[in-house]
């Protein structure tokens, strides 16, 4: 069983993990960082050196989890970590996965951690896992094909994206797994990748093109009964997303430098540039000033 975690959102800064180079397996093993934005958009490096970072996370204790992916030999293939950076004191190991790619994080009132595994082994499915604060790792259900995103509702159910299946998962608190969306919910050839819930329930999913389209990146809102509406069009690989205190939707477009940004919609209309000039932003959060 799992249980939603709700965070005070109020003045609280975004938090953004940045893959560094765009060089696939060829970056520099430490190339990525965590930036830290104040409400008014001044940046700072919270963490760097870091090994291809993911998903971010607070959790109840004020930690901030984040799922780095360090490269095994021989490669591509790859050992997801989670480390912890407490309020207070020097950052820690919460857990590992072997041959796997690890993607979005969030955790649970509880104090657990889940991350969303890409498998690289052939015996191993995509999986999400539970990570309890003392590391002991559980197995909590697979997706067929892998993806980015976790998300939970106010119930208490988890959702993760599989990408490549153009399909969004629920899982139950018990782990039933059923199918919240599935591919026509999707234009052809793109996918579900980053997921957040807004204070009224709805989900919303940016999706990223799988192969070659005709058509831009999208933002898609789904009610809770999966009533489907398009947010916001016109946009290039939109990954991360999150939601402020005041309702606004923040989206981190994971492209090189100088195109990376992250973009806020504000809860009364509109779209902004929050943050430019970003090499390959992925994954956001927010939480406490540092």
């Amino acid at each position: 069983m799992f249980f939603a975690l709700a965070i005070n959102a109020h003045a609280q800064n975004l938090y953004v993990s940045v893959s560094g180079a765009h060089c696939g397996f060829n970056c520099t093993e430490f190339s990525g960082s965590i930036s830290e934005y104040t409400p008014d958009g001044m940046q700072s490096t919270f963490a760097s050196g870091l090994a291809r970072p993911r998903g971010l996370a607070f959790d109840s204790s004020g930690n901030l989890l984040a799922a780095v992916n360090r490269s095994n030999p021989p490669p591509p293939q790859f050992q997801g970590r989670i480390l912890k950076f407490p309020p207070l004191g020097h950052q820690s190991v919460l857990g590992n996965i072997a041959l796997s790619f690890l993607e979005g994080l969030i955790t649970d009132s509880g104090g657990n951690t889940f991350a969303l595994a890409q498998s690289e082994s052939k015996t191993t499915p995509n999986a999400i896992y539970k990570f309890a604060p003392d590391g002991t790792r559980t197995l909590v259900g697979t997706t067929p094909d892998g993806g980015f995103g976790l998300a939970f509702d106010s119930a208490g159910n988890l959702y993760a994206t599989d990408t490549p299946d153009q399909t969004i998962y629920k899982f139950a608190p018990d782990g039933t797994r059923t199918v919240f969306v599935g591919p026509s919910a999707f234009a052809p050839v793109t996918g579900p990748a980053g997921l957040a819930f807004d204070s009224a329930g709805n989900l919303f999913v940016s999706t990223e093109c799988l192969d070659v389209c005709d058509t831009s990146d999208t933002i898609l809102m789904f009610t809770p009964d999966g009533m489907e509406s398009t947010f916001a069009t016109g946009l290039t690989t939109p990954r991360g997303l999150a939601f402020d205190g005041s309702g606004d939707l923040f989206v981190a477009e994971a492209n090189p430098a100088p195109d990376g940004d992250i973009l806020e919609f504000p809860a009364a209309g509109g779209q902004i540039v929050f943050a430019s000039g970003i090499d390959l932003p992925e994954f956001l959060t927010f939480g406490p000033p540092r």
